[in-house]
């Protein structure tokens, strides 16, 4: 950012694509899934407590570690993922910014 959490151009395109990646309603529960728990989580327990599929929560999950929003680590056979907290914290600034008077 330029100035103090003024957004430039390639914030722009970020912030589209992340705003992009929430409008969906599934991806905006497993975030907010994901935020309210202590410790990352599976797909599977992430499928289970949204009751959709395995597959569908992969392709969901798959679209938020494209814009970083969320963070994976293996752990033996499975993936488990947690926010990025610096992410959501990146963008919180930029449309605090962008909305504010």
């Amino acid at each position: 950012m330029q100035e103090k959490n003024k957004p430039d151009s390639t914030d722009f395109t970020e912030l589209t694509a992340f705003l992009k990646a929430l409008s969906d309603p599934t991806r905006l529960k497993i975030v907010h899934f994901l935020q309210s728990v202590k410790n990352p989580k599976c797909v599977g327990a992430i499928a289970r407590r949204l009751h959709i599929s395995q597959s569908a929560t992969s392709q969901h999950l798959r679209i938020l570690r494209q814009i970083n929003l969320v963070k994976s680590n293996r752990r033996g056979y499975h993936i488990h993922y947690e926010v990025n907290q610096e992410q959501v914290e990146k963008f919180s600034v930029q449309i605090q910014y962008l909305l504010k008077k």
